[in-house]
């Protein structure tokens, strides 16, 4: 059975659109085209198997009817070798099936996961404020694994079981079509039932599901939390609060094996009766000669190998149906268009010798019309180190994100030296640009590995350089692997400021023209804090630098300090002219050396 542990989350989902089954498959099948020939050989291997699992009972069927009543004790040899032959190749045509099958599928999804992921990082961040990244790894991993599972698996088990039952039919039927309609009468009513069984043990499959994220939750939550629930006292309500979640599983499941079991049980004594009616119509005709035993052991043989097929049936359709779903969501994240797109005739280059910055009434909303910039117009000299200053939601981080062509402007432009930003490419833009954001972000690998962030071809040098001017020399020298230390998960084996250092580093080794710090030091305490503003004075010098700031004391030396104020830009100036004013500024710096000076 095909059961879906993600078919919950997935049923969440119900902006997705479906494609019609043309469509699906025009999409689907020139997957196959590079491995049609490795196909087309599975599917003679899939008739050669058939065919000798169809052969055996034809074979027992000759022993007992002509070798045995004529004592051919050499043709009875020979059937049981034909019979083991034919075992044989029926498994060994059956096992290279799968292998040739499972090897197409694996690089057919792996061809797919690499589209996927590729798309992904072409697309702007709009498309990931709406999809987080839990959902995009289960269209990434869950989807694509389904597929795979189809492509590998269940497409040729429904193509052999669909020429196993034909073929079968229609052996019985030519045999003797009375016991074979006798069989069907009682096989229907049971695959009928099972489908709708079926349809009833996913619904419970999901609850038990359910049921059990529920209890993985409780569990995370409350073990990470044990220090508050043994000072609050809070340890007896949770053991219940546990008890009553393990209790409600229990009983569910309880419910759902029992149904279960009793179902494929009450299943299996159909088969058996289905032998009965074969036993009690065809020993009739026995008696008066009309078959032979050899046909009624051949019919006992077949139905034997009928009903599975069968049940099947429902099981890989019902798989195919969540398949193509799946498949949707897939072509989906194919078919999202970026919308920070190229443009066809972009610049190549970004110039070298360029002398300002300028936004030019730049406006912008989100999805849902949120507005968070409002006619902003300021410029930015090179060498300039601009500080974005104001109370959250002001628009700040909305507009360095502008500036890296994270989301494009809904009205107005930014311009370099009178150039629209969007005239040149999106990848030369950004090797202009030099990164560094609130949240500390390392990737697995070595300390050199996310230094150069997979751009293999930068040279040991330029990462001496990069550490040199963050002040990030003494870091290295106590490693001693140096740039092939391995960082653990998160880069924890590496103090919270030598993480801080690193992410510096790593925001100049390409020698960027302008540099965006984005809160870049809100995540270390004071006392790190001020350790890091030696190298940050190194890293900014001669820099083109924008620098949103939480804690204003450490932009009091900015050439200009630009006040956002709820999508707009309230004020302009130096920290001495922003002050003497007495505005939005004075009372924000003001309240923050008040709270200092508390505490």
């Amino acid at each position: 059975m095909w059961y879906d542990a993600d078919e919950d989350y997935f049923e969440e989902e119900q902006e997705v659109r479906h494609l019609p089954v043309r469509q699906m498959l025009a999409r689907v099948l020139p997957m196959f085209r590079p491995y049609r020939g490795a196909m087309a050989l599975a599917g003679v291997l899939v008739l050669v198997s058939t065919a000798a699992e169809l052969a055996g009972p034809l074979l027992i069927r000759h022993v007992l009817d002509d070798l045995i009543p004529n004592a051919d004790g050499r043709g009875i040899l020979m059937a049981g070798i034909g019979y083991a032959l034919l075992f044989a190749v029926g498994m060994a045509a059956a096992y290279a099936q799968v292998i040739i099958v499972a090897r197409a599928g694996l690089r057919i999804i792996a061809d797919l996961r690499e589209q996927v992921l590729a798309h992904l990082l072409t697309l702007s961040l709009a498309y990931f404020d709406r999809n987080p990244p839990g959902r995009l790894m289960a269209r990434t991993e869950s989807d694509v694994e389904r597929l795979r599972i189809l492509f590998s698996d269940v497409a040729m088990a429904l193509f052999r079981n669909a020429i196993l039952v034909v073929t079968t039919l229609g052996v019985m039927l030519v045999t003797n079509y009375k016991i074979t309609l006798a069989v069907l009468l009682l096989m229907t009513p049971a695959v009928v039932g099972t489908y709708f069984f079926l349809q009833y043990i996913r619904r419970a499959y999901r609850t038990i599901r359910k049921l059990y994220a529920r209890i993985s939750t409780f569990l995370a939550e409350y073990v990470q939390g044990i220090p508050i629930l043994q000072i609050f006292g809070y340890t007896e309500k949770a053991q219940m609060d546990l008890w009553r979640l393990n209790r409600d599983k229990y009983k569910k499941e309880v419910r759902f094996f029992y149904t279960e079991y009793s179902f494929w049980g009450a299943f299996a004594s159909m088969e058996i009766a289905a032998i009965m009616v074969i036993l009690y119509v065809g020993a009739r005709h026995v008696t008066d000669s009309a078959i032979t035993v050899g046909t009624l052991v051949l019919f006992i043989e077949y139905t034997r190998r009928l009903f599975w097929p069968l049940i099947m049936f429902s099981e890989q359709l019902n798989f195919i149906q969540q398949a193509f779903g799946s498949a949707d969501r897939v072509f989906d994240v194919l078919d999202t268009p970026s919308r920070t797109p190229d443009r066809p005739d972009a610049l190549p280059e970004v110039p070298d010798d360029w002398r300002e910055i300028a936004f030019e009434k730049v406006g912008f909303s989100y999805d849902g019309g949120v507005r968070a910039l409002e006619d902003v117009s300021f410029r930015v000299r090179r060498g300039e180190k601009v500080a974005l200053v104001g109370l959250s939601g002001g628009g700040k981080s909305t507009i360095t994100s502008l500036l890296l062509r994270y989301y494009e402007a809904t009205d107005g432009r930014i311009a370099l030296d009178g150039v629209d930003i969007r005239d040149y490419r999106q990848r030369e833009w950004r090797r202009k640009i030099g990164l560094v954001l609130q949240d500390i972000h390392l990737f697995p690998g070595t300390l050199g590995d996310n230094l150069r962030v997979a751009r293999d071809a930068i040279p040991d040098e330029a990462l001496h350089r990069a550490l040199r001017v963050a002040q990030g020399e003494e870091m290295i020298a106590r490693l001693p692997e140096g740039f092939d230390t391995e960082l653990s998960e998160g880069g924890t084996n590496l103090s919270m400021g030598e993480r801080q250092l690193l992410c510096f580093a790593r925001a100049i080794v390409d020698d960027p023209d302008i540099l965006i710090l984005d809160e870049a030091t809100s995540s270390v305490d004071p006392v790190t804090e001020h350790r890091l503003q030696d190298s940050l004075e190194h890293l900014l010098e001669g820099r083109t630098s924008l620098i949103v700031a939480h804690r204003l004391a450490t932009i009091t030396q900015a050439d200009r300090i630009l006040v956002m104020h709820q999508g707009r830009l309230a004020e302009e100036g130096t920290h001495e002219e922003l002050y003497a004013r007495g505005g939005i500024y004075r009372d924000l710096f003001d309240l923050q050396f008040a709270v200092q000076q508390a505490t």
